[in-house]
């Protein structure tokens, strides 16, 4: 399905595992459409969002009267907008670039307000099912690999913080020494930006959510999200990596950052930890918390690292080293791996 009528649609990264060969028909958005619908938006208006990302994470400007193929699904976002996956009435509006939409219910002070969409209906079927991401999950194609991946876990205090940042450069820097490195973002939203860094890093493969059939994670069952991130370990496993990176979206009390942490068997594949900050206090307060967790924290890094101040103050609040992106890609952060492969 590549036209509504004579506009071509612009099917946006969320729906990037959707087959399109299975949109047989448009039906009108039934009552309980939810998260992980796919449906289409006619823009209305422009708000924040004035682009969005295509299947391949390629930017598509919008204009009014562009058709928009997102999918239904709920955003936590601190920095931007709190929506709900929902399509109540006859509008709604896009939550983020990457194309997941809903209705904004609150918003940080600071944003604008959303882009508008007016809902024309969700691809269905044959048999006029609704298209759903559920629907389309990438399964492992082997038992999993025998030698257990050295597994490197990179959070932060919040948004924004350079958590993903810092897993490109940890990638990087373990790739650029001809190491296997496969990564995953196992919670946050729908966008192809971040995943790319990764894969620019040197990452063999990388997944997100969006490949065990979420747009994004936000209120997600804590059985569901644990099986989301055992699915994209098995299927990354499938690469026999040397080593996995993992990057959680958000802060490490949003909820469903907590959820994972605090599971014992999600901490049990986790060698070492990189914690994000954009200050010292972030830095002091994540370390502690991890460390009641029982993660091996190895060093601080992101904003805070900005600053020889910033590093000199998480370093003395902390006892790890804090490291800018220069450290990391000159070899710092592969040796403190070293002490904890060998330990």
């Amino acid at each position: 399905m590549e036209y509504f009528d004579t506009v071509r649609i612009k099917w946006t990264y969320a729906t990037h595992m959707v087959d399109r060969k299975a949109a047989a028909q448009v039906i009108p958005v039934p009552r309980d459409a939810d998260h992980g619908t796919v449906i289409l938006g006619r823009v209305v208006s422009i708000g924040k969002h004035k682009d969005v990302e295509g299947i391949f994470g390629q930017k598509q400007v919008l204009f009014p009267g562009d058709i928009v193929a997102g999918v239904l699904g709920h955003r936590y976002a601190t920095d931007q907008y709190h929506g709900r996956a929902a399509a109540s009435g006859a509008l709604g509006h896009l939550l983020s670039v990457g194309g997941v939409c809903g209705e904004v219910i609150g918003k940080n002070e600071k944003m604008l307000d959303p882009t508008v969409l007016e809902w024309i209906g969700c691809p269905a079927d044959s048999k006029g099912q609704p298209l759903n991401l559920r629907r389309f999950v990438l399964r492992p194609a082997s038992a999993g690999q025998a030698v257990r991946p050295f597994t490197l876990l990179v959070v932060g205090a919040a948004m924004n913080s350079g958590k993903t940042t810092t897993a490109a450069q940890a990638i990087r820097s373990l790739s650029g020494q001809g190491r296997r490195v496969s990564a995953a973002k196992l919670t946050g939203t729908a966008c192809r930006k971040d995943p790319g860094m990764m894969e620019d890093g040197g990452a063999i493969r990388v997944l997100d959510f969006t490949h065990a059939g979420h747009p994004s994670t936000a209120y997600l069952p804590e059985s569901e999200l644990l099986r989301v991130a055992a699915i994209l370990r098995s299927v990354l496993l499938d690469d026999e990596p040397e080593f996995l990176v993992y990057e959680i979206a958000d802060g490490i009390l949003q909820r469903e950052t907590r959820i994972l942490l605090e599971d014992p068997g999600f901490r049990s594949v986790i060698d070492a930890v990189v914690y994000a900050a954009p200050e010292s206090p972030s830095c002091e307060a994540g370390v502690r918390r991890l460390r009641e967790w029982r993660y091996n924290v190895v060093a601080t890094a992101g904003l805070v690292a900005n600053s020889p101040l910033g590093i000199a103050e998480s370093e003395e609040a902390t006892g790890v080293k804090c490291l800018n992106g220069e450290m990391i890609l000159s070899g710092a952060l592969d040796k403190a791996l070293q002490r904890v492969s060998v330990a």
